[in-house]
């Protein structure tokens, strides 16, 4: 509330640019209704957690014995576990109140069209085959503008007539909201067998004088059986801890939820929400390290694809039981050694989106060495070549705040010199910048000159959404420029480290890019990247580069352009 005593309304923002960027952010939450109604499962001990998605996808690695001597053999274990939200009965279908804060302070903070934005994506996405949404608005009260129903248009009608919010208005009653939303699922319109769910959006406290209190309303309507999601957008400490208290759990409370994570979480919900899950297209892919060297043949159930180091299984559906392969590998090198470089599984999960998880990496000890030597094999720019076959490439160049400066200067100046080494024409080029946002400064040209200008109109800002700069590639990649004899590759240059969005959001853009056929190469600039999630982007750790200073851009440029295939004899 304001603290001037006679006007009982929620503060302003002081700053309306962040209110808004608050308002975006509710879109996610709006989303992750599936939390509600998909039942959890249960991490096993030796397993690491696995990151929030559409089905729970488990990963596990193991090799055995852990000590051996060189020369001996060693078994490795792989396994993949899964459970989307209908395997145990849960899931199903649900009847959905989204109750919005369609209060003054949404007008006056420039949150209401974003607000009214997310609600309609969330829309977009849900199944009215199976399920009923209905729409409360409320201020100083609440009423049903759209019953429960499964008219998909009806509800989206109705979201788009609901009045602005009032010029002036006095008060935010959640109570009101709560009560009004719990009497429609406890209706006649609701169903017996589906989840009833109450999404509750509020960018305030609730200040009503009359009505009770919104948390006692909240337990009465869970105790009736109801899950309840709670949002807030730009808090004060009071709201966030009424609403954090209203939620049916604690992580059904959204504080200012990001908008960055849009694309995945939506896609949560259209996968988990009245549809049974399925966990499909598996790659399994394993890249073994350099100490140790597989046994031909070993491998059981055998590998789509098998190199001395690499191995590949495609799986068409993740089994009811899970899945596990077993392989030998031979020690080689003494010391505590990894016995892969990188594994991990790229999937298409249950709503038909790209997901990817890695897998544990198990170390074994060998001993007994011969002697050692130590052997350094640096980077070395040995030349170019022209590509046997012409490229679609697009530069994905880091524009955040860390990069201004001589770090971008630098940076246009080693992408001029890649592009010099295409044959532009044929090969095309494209030019992203990407910060919080992802923008395509130049689509897919076969035109050099358009490409390096390109590069002198970048876009900068805050943030470093690693994610969007792939899903904006791969958008390049895929549009009107796109020649279809041509291969498609993603160079990604970045000073810093995902930030906005979790790890697994652009490690999922990776597997999409895969699932695309595009080739990722990575390269990390600076003292703060992560190598680890770099070298996963890419998929391979020859295709992640690292470039501790400005120096060694043009160099590891240069190298890319010499590790794309070339015509024999240059």
């Amino acid at each position: 509330m304001a603290s001037f005593s006679f006007i009982p309304r929620k503060l302003r923002s002081p700053h309306p640019d962040l209110a808004r960027l608050a308002a975006r952010r509710a879109t996610l939450a709006l989303a992750l209704t599936v939390a509600a109604i998909a039942p959890t499962m249960p991490a096993a001990a030796a397993r690491p957690a696995a990151p929030e998605g559409v089905c729970d996808v488990f990963t596990d690695k193991i090799a055995r014995p852990t000590e051996v001597y060189r020369g001996q053999e060693v078994e490795i274990v792989l396994t993949v576990t899964g459970r989307c939200p209908d395997d145990a009965g849960g899931g199903g279908r649900a009847d959905i109140v989204l109750a919005i804060d369609r209060s003054a302070s949404q007008g006056d903070n420039g949150t209401w069209q974003p607000t009214i934005q997310a609600a309609s994506l969330f829309l977009d996405l849900v199944d009215f085959t199976e399920n009923q949404v209905a729409i409360v608005p409320f201020e100083s009260g609440a009423s049903v503008a759209q019953a429960l129903s499964s008219d998909g248009a009806a509800v989206r009608d109705a979201l788009l007539r609901i009045p602005a919010p009032p010029f002036l208005g006095l008060w935010t009653n959640i109570t009101a909201a709560v009560n009004t939303a719990q009497g429609e699922l406890a209706g006649p319109r609701h169903r017996a067998d589906a989840t009833p769910v109450l999404v509750l959006l509020s960018d305030g406290e609730h200040n009503a004088p009359t009505g009770g209190s919104p948390v006692t309303a909240a337990d009465a309507a869970k105790a009736a059986g109801t899950t309840i999601i709670t949002i807030g957008l730009g808090l004060n400490s009071n709201a966030t801890t009424t609403l954090r208290t209203m939620a049916s759990r604690p992580e059904l409370y959204f504080p200012a939820p990001t908008s960055g994570d849009l694309t995945a979480a939506y896609r949560s919900v259209a996968g988990a929400v009245g549809r049974r899950g399925e966990i499909t297209a598996l790659e399994v892919f394993d890249l073994i390290s350099a100490e140790v060297s597989y046994v031909p043949g070993s491998a059981e159930p055998p590998p789509t694809v098998a190199r001395a180091d690499e191995l590949i299984w495609r799986i068409p559906k993740l089994p009811e039981g899970g899945w596990t392969a077993r392989y030998r590998v031979r020690a080689d090198t003494v010391g505590t050694v990894p016995t892969n470089k990188l594994a991990y599984i790229d999937f298409i999960d249950a709503d038909g989106a790209p997901a990817t998880r890695d897998f544990p990496e198990p170390r074994i000890t060998v001993v007994e060495p011969p002697e050692r030597i130590a052997v350094y094999l640096p980077l070395l720019y040995n030349g170019h070549c022209k590509p046997a076959r012409p490229f679609d490439v697009v530069l994905a160049v880091d524009t955040s705040s860390s990069m201004w400066g001589e770090k971008l200067t630098r940076t246009r100046e080693a992408a001029r010199s890649f592009l010099r080494f295409l044959e532009m024409p044929p090969s095309r080029a494209g030019v992203v910048a990407f910060n919080a946002d992802a923008t395509v400064v130049q689509a897919l040209t076969g035109d050099l000159d358009a490409a390096l200008a390109a590069l002198d109109n970048l876009p900068t800002g805050e943030g470093t959404r690693i994610d969007r700069a792939l899903a904006a590639a791969v958008g390049a990649l895929s549009g009107p420029g796109r020649e279809p004899g041509h291969a498609p590759v993603i160079v990604l240059l970045t000073d810093g480290r995902q930030d906005g969005a979790a790890d697994q959001e652009a490690l999922n853009a990776a597997a999409a890019a895969r699932r695309a056929g595009v080739t990722v190469f990575t390269i990390g600039f600076g003292a703060d990247v992560d190598p680890r999630l770099l070298t996963r982007i890419a998929g391979d750790p020859d295709r992640f580069y690292s470039a501790p200073t400005t120096r060694d851009l043009e160099r590891i440029y240069s190298s890319i352009a010499g590790a794309l295939p070339c015509r024999v004899g240059q």
